[in-house]
C-alpha cells in the first residue's frame, strides 16, 4: 500500500511540475513564439521579417481580438515604441535579422531578437527570459549604433504594450520622505496619464511600478523596473474614430529610464547601450495574486541573499534615541539591554565619527575619539561578548562641505555648471571614477577589518536631480546618472563578494530609492523614516505589496521620534508598536535605559514570538486582507496574511484602529482547502478549521480595544 502511495505522490509532483513551468517554444505552424512562465502566457507573431504582440495574460485565457486603427482597418500591436533622431521605433520599422532561443539554467529560458531599423544604422537586441513558474518575464533591451555618426535616442522605454481597448484602472504607489508607497488608485479616462521620477532617486514621489486592471476582462497586468535612478512611465487612451458614442482605441503603456535633462541619449558611432530590465507578469485574480507572482520571482531569482540574514535578524540601531551623538558608555549600556531584549545585531548608526556634526562631516570614517576613546572597536568586542553581531552606518555615495576627504578631493564629486552638485551640507561622488570606488571599498575593508562588522548600513541622504555636467569634456550624452547606478551595482556586487558574511542594508532617508535593481545588489532595506505605529501600519501594507515582505526593514521607536515611551501606555499599546514593525524585518530603536523592566519582559515577549513567525513571514505569499489604512488617521481594521510555498502555514497579523466595531471576520487566501488547521493566538489555543472554512468562512477576531494587534498562526495537516 505504502508503494501505491508513493507512485501516487510521485505522479502527482510530475504533473505539477509540468503545469508550472517555463518554457518558450517557437510554433511553426502558426509563426508563433509562446513564451510561458507558471500560469502567465506572452505570445509575439512573426511575419515575413517583422514581429508583432499577440498576447499577454494568463495561459489559456480568451485571446486578443485584433486592433483598429483610426480608419477602423486591422492593424498589428506592438511591444515595442520609441523614437530615434526623429524616426518612430515602431515594429514595422524594424526588420528581425537573428533569432535565438536558449536555456540560461535550468527553468530558466531565453527568446533573443535582434533587430535592425529599415532606415537608420541601428540594431535593436531584445532580451525576453522566463523564470521558473513564478508567472514573470523579464524583457531587456541593448541599442546599438551602426553607423559611423552619433544618433539621438529620444525615446526608448524598456516596456512598450498597447493593450486591447476596454475600461482599464491603474494602481500606483506614491508618496515622498515618511509617506512612501501609498496606493494610489483610478480610472483612465480619455487622454494620457504620466508619472516620472526626476530627482536622482527612483521611489521618491512615485515608484517605477503599476498594476493595470482591464476591467471587461478580468486581467491584470502588473510591471516594475529594475532600476535606481531617473524614469517615466505613461498610459494613454485615444480616440479610434469621430464617431459618437466616443470609440476608444488600444491603451499604450510604457516604462522606461529617463536621460539626463529630460532630453535625448547620445549614442556614438559603434556605441551601444543596456536600458534597465522591466518585470512584468498577469493574473485573472486580484492584485495580491498578481504581486505574489513578482514577489516569488524576487525572491527565487531576482534579489540578492545572504544566509547570515536567514531567518531575519532582529536589529537594534543607535539612531532614534541619540540622533548624531553617543559616546562608548550609553552604547555599551543600549548593547547590553538590546541583547536582554533578543536583538541579534547592533548597529551604530550615523554620528560615531564625526567631532561637532555628522553630516558636515560625512565621509570621514574615522571614530570620535572623545566618543570612544579606544575606538570602535572596545563596542564592537563588547557587542559580539554579549552574543550580537555587530553593524555600522555609513553614507559611502556622498561626503560633507566639512569633510577632510572634500577638501582633498573636490574633484571627486558629480558636478552640474563646473561646481558639485550640492543638496543641504552633501555632495554626491562621481562613482564613474575607479578613484572614488578605491576609495569607497578602502573604508568598506577598514571597517570590516578593524571593527568585525556584519551589517553595514549605507544610507543616501540626497537629491541630485537629472542635469549633470558631462565627464571630462566629453558632449553631453544623457547617461551620466545611469553611470553612477551601474558603477555602484557594481560596487556593492565587489564588497558582497569580498565580505559575503556582510549583511548590506539599503536606505535612502528612508525609503526613497528602494526599488527592484538596487535589491539585486544589497540584503534588506530601511522602509521609512516614519516611525510611530499609527502611520507606520500603510508603510507595511504598500511595502508588502510592492516587495517580498524579506526585504522590508522597520523599527519599533516608542511615542515619539526621539525614542521616547510615555508613562501611562498600557501592555495593549506597547503590543501594538512592536506588531505593527513585524510585517518584515524587525528592529528596535529606542530609549531602552528609561524602560521600566515590564517594558523590557513584554518587548523580549514580542521578540520571542516574532522569532516563531518571522521565517514564515520572509518566504511567505502575501494577501492583503482589508483595504489599506490611510497614513494619517488610520480608521477600521487591517489584516495581512502570510502564507508558505505548501499552503500548510500561514501568520496573520491582525490590527484594530480607530473608529472600529470590536470584532470583526477576515476571509483567509492560499489554504489547502483540505487541510485542517491548528490555531493559536500568542499562544492560546483558538480550535481548528479547515483550510476551506477559513478562506470560504473565515476567521472572527475580537479585540476589546482600539489600537490593539494580534498574531494569529496556523499550522496545518494535510489529510
Amino acid at each position: 500500500m505504502s508503494k501505491i502511495r508513493a507512485a501516487i505522490a510521485l505522479f502527482i509532483a510530475c504533473l505539477v511540475f509540468l503545469s508550472a513551468h517555463a518554457e518558450i517554444r517557437y510554433r511553426n505552424a502558426e509563426n508563433r513564439w509562446s513564451l510561458v512562465s507558471g500560469k502567465v502566457e506572452y505570445v509575439l507573431h512573426k511575419e515575413k521579417d517583422s514581429i508583432t504582440f499577440e498576447y499577454f495574460g494568463p495561459v489559456a485565457h480568451q485571446a486578443w481580438t485584433p486592433a483598429k486603427s483610426n480608419q477602423n482597418a486591422t492593424v498589428a500591436r506592438r511591444d515595442i515604441d520609441g523614437q530615434v533622431e526623429g524616426e518612430e521605433i515602431t515594429p514595422s520599422e524594424l526588420k528581425l535579422v537573428s533569432e535565438k532561443n536558449i536555456s540560461v539554467k535550468p527553468g530558466v529560458d531565453q527568446l533573443q531578437l535582434v533587430f535592425e531599423h529599415r532606415r537608420l544604422p541601428l540594431r535593436i537586441r531584445l532580451n525576453y527570459t522566463t523564470w521558473g513558474d513564478t508567472g514573470v518575464i523579464t524583457r531587456a533591451l541593448v541599442v546599438e549604433n551602426l553607423g559611423t555618426a552619433s544618433l539621438q535616442v529620444q525615446r526608448l522605454p524598456s516596456l512598450s504594450w498597447s493593450l486591447p481597448q476596454g475600461e482599464y484602472d491603474l494602481t500606483y504607489l506614491w508618496g515622498g520622505w515618511s509617506q512612501e508607497r501609498q496606493l494610489g488608485n483610478e480610472v483612465l479616462g480619455p487622454g494620457a496619464r504620466r508619472f516620472a521620477s526626476t530627482r536622482g532617486r527612483a521611489t521618491n514621489n512615485y515608484s517605477p511600478w503599476f498594476c493595470l486592471h482591464n476591467q471587461d476582462t478580468g486581467t491584470r497586468y502588473l510591471a516594475q523596473l529594475a532600476y535606481s535612478g531617473n524614469w517615466e512611465m505613461g498610459f494613454g487612451r485615444s480616440p479610434l474614430t469621430e464617431q459618437h458614442p466616443y470609440t476608444e482605441g488600444d491603451l499604450d503603456v510604457d516604462l522606461g529610464m529617463r536621460f539626463d535633462f529630460g532630453g535625448a541619449l547620445s549614442l556614438e558611432a559603434g556605441q551601444s547601450f543596456s536600458l534597465p530590465e522591466v518585470a512584468f507578469t498577469s493574473t485573472a485574480g486580484d492584485i495580491d495574486e498578481a504581486a505574489n507572482q513578482m514577489h516569488r520571482y524576487q525572491r527565487e531569482y531576482a534579489f540578492a541573499h545572504n544566509p547570515v540574514n536567514d531567518p531575519l535578524l532582529v536589529q537594534f540601531n543607535s539612531w532614534y534615541p541619540f540622533q548624531g551623538k553617543m559616546n562608548i558608555e550609553e552604547m555599551k549600556r543600549c548593547a547590553a539591554l538590546a541583547a536582554k531584549l533578543g536583538a541579534e545585531v547592533f548597529v551604530l548608526d550615523a554620528g560615531w565619527y564625526n567631532k561637532k556634526n555628522w553630516s558636515t562631516e560625512l565621509g570621514d570614517y574615522k571614530a570620535d575619539n572623545i566618543a570612544f576613546p579606544h575606538g570602535i572597536e572596545e563596542l564592537a568586542s563588547y557587542v559580539r561578548q554579549l552574543g550580537m553581531k555587530f553593524g555600522i552606518w555609513v553614507e559611502i555615495e556622498n561626503i560633507g562641505k566639512e569633510s577632510v576627504i572634500y577638501r582633498e578631493h573636490p574633484d571627486w564629486c558629480l558636478q552640474y555648471n563646473g561646481r558639485p552638485i550640492e543638496w543641504g551640507d552633501r555632495m554626491q561622488l562621481d562613482f564613474s571614477k575607479p578613484e572614488v570606488r578605491s576609495w569607497a571599498r578602502s573604508v568598506v575593508e577598514r571597517l570590516a577589518h578593524d571593527y568585525g562588522i556584519q551589517w553595514l548600513k549605507i544610507d543616501y541622504n540626497i537629491e541630485i536631480g537629472d542635469e549633470f555636467d558631462p565627464p571630462a569634456t566629453a558632449s553631453r550624452h544623457g547617461d551620466v546618472l545611469h553611470k553612477q547606478v551601474i558603477e555602484y551595482y557594481a560596487w556593492l556586487d565587489e564588497i558582497r563578494a569580498e565580505f559575503p558574511n556582510l549583511v548590506i542594508e539599503n536606505c535612502a532617508s528612508g525609503g526613497l530609492r528602494f526599488d527592484l535593481g538596487i535589491m539585486a545588489h544589497a540584503n534588506t532595506t530601511w522602509l521609512s523614516d516614519e516611525v510611530r505605529p499609527k502611520p507606520s501600519l500603510q508603510l507595511a501594507y504598500g511595502c508588502t505589496l510592492e516587495f517580498t515582505p524579506g526585504v522590508c526593514n522597520h523599527w519599533m521607536v516608542g511615542d515619539t521620534t526621539d525614542g521616547d515611551m510615555y508613562p501611562g501606555d498600557t501592555k495593549d499599546w506597547w503590543d501594538f508598536m512592536l506588531r505593527v514593525p513585524m510585517n518584515g524585518q524587525l528592529g528596535i530603536s529606542s530609549k531602552v535605559f528609561d524602560w521600566p523592566p515590564n517594558l523590557v519582559q513584554e518587548t523580549a515577549d514580542n521578540v520571542a514570538l516574532y522569532k516563531k513567525i518571522r521565517s514564515t513571514i520572509a518566504h511567505a505569499d502575501v494577501y492583503h486582507l482589508t483595504e489599506p489604512p490611510a497614513h494619517n488617521n488610520p480608521k477600521g481594521w487591517m489584516a495581512i496574511q502570510y502564507v508558505t510555498k505548501g499552503a500548510d502555514k500561514s501568520v496573520v497579523m491582525v490590527y484594530r484602529l480607530d473608529e472600529s466595531l470590536a470584532a470583526r471576520t477576515f476571509k483567509l487566501h492560499g489554504l489547502s482547502p483540505s487541510a485542517t488547521f491548528k490555531i493559536t493566538s500568542e499562544g492560546k489555543d483558538m480550535g481548528t478549521m479547515t483550510g476551506s472554512a477559513l478562506m470560504n468562512e473565515g476567521i472572527s477576531v475580537t479585540l476589546d480595544g482600539t489600537w490593539r494587534a494580534s498574531v494569529i498562526e496556523l499550522q496545518g495537516d494535510a489529510h
